[in-house]
């Protein structure tokens, strides 16, 4: 048995671009993380991804001064090495997907939730109640070439008939494929409708048994289908991807999809925060936006691929920080889609960068709305339901050239209101951890406890209807020995308080009788205590909807501005 200071636990994300690999060690005070190594991903073009794993691991032996492979490059485990193991991917083609429900409004709505965290791309949907022709739905369902089957439909107690129907059609069309293509089967409907599924598909290994996800008309629960939607993810991805069934053979784990192993950790965030606002995390990577939110019993999650067009190109030609016009922006996108390891290498491709993380945002947030029409985002006003924190991730956003750059692009983003604390997951762990949470349960809170995720800074959003220009906020700030400050802040400024270490700053808001900074209603204030941060307290008041100048070099100047008065 090895002593406590030297257990070890290794964890990999497989990412369609980079394979991450972290370190972590038990010592006295509880897990902490050793070393984080980074490699480029194999599993392009049919090779083994197994070879980027090991070269990640190799990177992480000569940081760590820790021999992790022996020489046949297989991880040294046990007495010798590591422990328990960890492994979520995101590489692979998206799977293809059909969802076969009762109702639009209903069941088809909850599928699309259930499937948004494991990298789906849904060809077809079927909707019993007006795909009321079975050859139609047949023709469609052949059509699809899909890997994944995903059906529901009725509460334990209702409708038989038209879920009965609809797996008699699927039947049809899964035994008329070869065995070696037949898609994967989620069953997620009524339950007295499970068996007949099993038996009537003869699907096997393929026929993925889930609870109702709507077992009740006033119930949704999306996590009664995880476990079901975990093994046909596993079981495609095995056949996609080679060598991840040995890789989690030799390892002794299972993979999990990167975005689904990070909800856990926000899950785990909020929930360490009892009766806080929720936690909210965002990672932009290289193909993907993901979005994840918990606050209690609600969970809210999705991934998201904003297209690139002309209309996307004038969006992000209008939040860059240099004059650029649209068709040079898509052409950058286009580019970035086309070869994902390239990094700006010009101003100008920083800034288009830059603009477009913030459409993203903007796209990733749009379509969260859709798929949780709880959410509390609105595509004009930002982010209405308060998170605390707001934890930023992926490349995007973490590989920036100053923090107060990823903070900007944080609140144009988002445009959120009232008080919010940003946290950055600069070893983009959120995946690595979620990934071992099972094993080793007191890991991922112990190494959040040791400070992992640095403050980025707070933001102190002032909403008021005031003109332009006009005093909308008085700040007192209190720094302890130190006098006191006085800083008034007018509409359509953003301003800077510098919160360094070591300690807390108490900062007395102050709003005028139209201006709302969080604390009820307009024109309520009181103390607030800020932690320090890298970037330190930054107020708000440029208004929400943000305004922009509609010339292009006066809203570049604006920007320049903005990020001027942050220090960046």
């Amino acid at each position: 048995m090895l002593a406590m200071e030297k257990r070890r636990t290794l964890s990999v994300d497989i990412g369609s671009q980079n394979t991450r690999a972290w370190l972590f060690e038990q010592r006295e005070e509880g897990y902490a993380l050793v070393c984080s190594a980074v490699a480029e991903t194999s599993a392009a073009s049919g090779q083994d991804l197994r070879g980027g794993v090991n070269r990640a691991l190799e990177a992480l032996q000569e940081k760590s001064g820790l021999r992790l492979l022996d020489l046949q490059q297989k991880l040294i485990r046990a007495e010798e090495g590591v422990g328990a193991c960890g492994l979520s991917l995101s590489a692979g083609k998206p799977i293809r997907t059909v969802l076969v429900g009762i109702s639009d409004t209903y069941s088809l709505a909850a599928l699309r939730r259930l499937v948004s965290l494991f990298y789906t791309d849904v060809v077809l949907e079927i909707d019993l109640q007006s795909d009321l022709n079975a050859t139609a739905q047949l023709e469609k369902l052949i059509a699809a070439n899909a890997d994944l089957f995903v059906c529901a439909g009725g509460t334990n107690q209702g409708a038989i008939r038209p879920v009965r129907a609809a797996l008699d059609n699927l039947r049809i069309v899964y035994q008329s494929l070869p065995r070696l293509i037949r898609p994967q089967l989620v069953y997620a409907g009524n339950e007295a409708l499970t068996d007949y599924a099993r038996e009537e598909l003869e699907a096997g290994e393929d026929f993925h048994r889930a609870r109702n996800i709507q077992a009740r008309t006033d119930a949704e629960s999306l996590a009664a289908a995880w476990p079901a939607m975990l093994g046909a993810f596993r079981r495609l991805r095995r056949q996609q991807l080679p060598g991840l069934a040995e890789l989690e053979q030799d390892w002794e784990c299972e993979a999990l999809p990167s975005a689904f192993a990070a909800s856990r950790i926000v899950r785990l965030i909020d929930r360490m925060n009892p009766g806080g606002k929720g936690a909210m995390a965002l990672d932009v990577g290289c193909n993907s936006t993901i979005v994840l939110a918990a606050r209690g019993e609600d969970f809210i999650g999705s991934i998201s691929h904003p297209p690139i067009s002309e209309q996307v190109g004038k969006e992000t030609s209008r939040y860059s920080t240099l004059p650029i016009d649209a068709q040079t922006a898509a052409a950058y996108m286009l580019n970035k889609k086309l070869h994902q390891a390239f990094l700006p290498a010009t101003l100008e491709d920083l800034a288009i960068e830059q603009a477009w993380t913030r459409v993203r945002l903007h796209y990733a947030l749009r379509r969260t709305r859709e798929l949780f029409p709880w959410f509390g985002y609105d595509p004009e006003l930002g982010l209405l339901d308060p998170y605390e924190p707001v934890l930023l991730s992926g490349e995007s956003l973490v590989r920036v050239p100053a923090p107060q750059q990823t903070l900007l692009m944080a609140l144009d983003g988002l445009q959120p209101h009232g008080i919010t604390t940003f946290a950055m997951d600069k070893d983009q762990l959120l995946a690595g951890l979620g990934s071992l949470a099972e094993k080793e349960a007191l890991l991922p809170v112990q190494v959040i406890d040791s400070g992992v995720f640095s403050n980025l800074g707070t933001a102190i959003c002032a909403d008021a209807s005031e003109r332009s220009s006009r005093r909308v906020l008085t700040l007192e700030i209190d720094r302890g020995e130190s006098a006191r400050e006085t800083l008034e802040i007018r509409k359509g400024e953003i301003k800077r308080v510098e919160t360094t270490p070591p300690g807390p700053t108490r900062i007395y808001l102050s709003p005028n009788e139209l201006t709302d900074v969080g604390m009820g209603f307009p024109g309520l204030g009181g103390w607030v205590t800020v932690p320090p941060s890298e970037v330190g307290t930054v107020i708000d008041a440029r208004g929400r909807p943000l305004e922009l100048p509609e010339e292009m070099t006066r809203r570049s100047e604006a920007f320049y501005n903005w990020l001027w008065e942050l220090g960046g």
